[in-house]
């Protein structure tokens, strides 16, 4: 009769390590794609605002301008 223990055969052969590491790296790479999709969303919401605080800026000069007397 053959004696059981010692190393499973998952761990000896490292295919359980190599599972986790590719389960590990699978999340890693969804969390790392919602995040660049938040960053670009707010990049996106900034170039916005910053076309808004442009269009004010010409606003004002326009008005300025026409106050002036001349």
């Amino acid at each position: 009769m053959a004696k059981e223990g010692g190393i499973p055969l998952g761990e000896w052969s490292g295919s359980s390590a190599t599972r986790e590491l590719h389960e590990t790296i699978k999340q890693f790479n969804e969390k790392t794609e919602k995040q660049t999709q938040e960053m670009v969303r707010l990049t996106k919401v900034i170039a916005w605002l910053t076309f808004v605080m442009f269009v004010a800026v010409i606003v004002q000069i326009v008005l300025a301008v026409k106050a002036m007397p001349g």
